[in-house]
């Protein structure tokens, strides 16, 4: 247990947007509330990466966020389904335990009312926020494991992120016009607005990651079968493929032909251009 904990600490980067929100809680007077929060989000995030040690995922860092945490792992995308939803929101469940125990010391009166109602306020407030179904929330990783267990994984990527910046857009304009001069909230925003941009921009190389996850992956019991014309390309194939299935594809011709998921891997990425038909390359 200790050795978790240390590893955890040695993992912890601070990002400057937390920065900005320590500096304007110390410059407000709100030191303590400061130093409770940041224990908080320790916790929240302790929660997460205890379930990624748990299923052995490869964890690069631990980012504290304005508002809360996030980590970073290797497994974006490629876990089992009920993996990477237990490891997002082992981060939220930690808020039920904390309240728990602030309402026992509230009970045994070591705490004040006043200090039991803000206590319960924070953890309430981060819990339902980071179940919003908004990228990078815990919310949105479990919206994104959704999508990816119904759809195609790169149709998935597309649709899931216009959503939720979709809402990213309507929550914020909605809030920031009740609270225009919230300074904590602009940051927040601000870093979700850069947080979609990011993964936007970097949705090819993620669903990189995918392909050749599926590439060492073992057969699931789970099958489906992909019909597709001679003149598709390769990469328009794997556009097709899903998590936690294994597939067989069938090109339409005179004689149709039927190869497996690994078949089209192995041209994908060590044979053929990704642009070639699919038909001259399995005759």
């Amino acid at each position: 247990m200790i050795k978790l904990i240390m590893e955890f600490i040695r993992k912890i980067k601070i990002n400057p947007f937390f920065w900005i929100v320590i500096f304007g809680a110390v410059y407000t007077g709100h030191f303590r509330e400061i130093i409770i929060w940041f224990f908080v989000v320790l916790i929240h995030e302790m929660g997460h990466y205890a379930g990624a040690h748990l299923f052995k995922w490869r964890i690069s860092r631990i980012d504290l966020l304005p508002f809360g945490g996030a980590a970073v792992v290797e497994e974006h995308g490629t876990r089992p389904f009920h993996e990477e939803i237990w490891v997002a929101v082992l981060g939220p469940l930690q808020h039920v335990w904390l309240i728990g125990v602030a309402y026992s010391l509230r009970q045994g009166e070591i705490i004040s009312a006043d200090d039991f109602y803000w206590f319960f306020l924070l953890n309430g407030t981060l819990f339902i926020f980071n179940l919003l179904p908004i990228w990078p929330l815990d919310g949105g990783k479990v919206a994104f494991a959704l999508f990816t267990k119904w759809i195609p994984f790169k149709e998935a990527q597309r649709m899931f992120l216009l959503v939720s910046g979709g809402l990213l857009i309507i929550g914020s304009a909605w809030q920031l016009s009740i609270q225009p001069t919230h300074l904590n909230l602009w940051v927040i925003c601000l870093f979700l607005g850069l947080a979609h941009v990011l993964e936007w921009r970097s949705r090819h190389y993620v669903f990189m990651r995918f392909l050749l996850s599926r590439v060492q992956q073992t057969s699931t019991s789970t099958t489906r079968t992909i019909i597709v014309p001679p003149t598709w390309s390769l990469s328009k194939v794997t556009h097709h493929l899903m998590k936690g299935v294994t597939h067989h594809i069938v090109i339409k011709n005179l004689k149709p032909i039927k190869i497996k998921e690994a078949e089209l891997l192995e041209a994908y990425f060590h044979k053929h251009p990704p642009e070639c038909a699919i038909g001259k390359v399995f005759r």
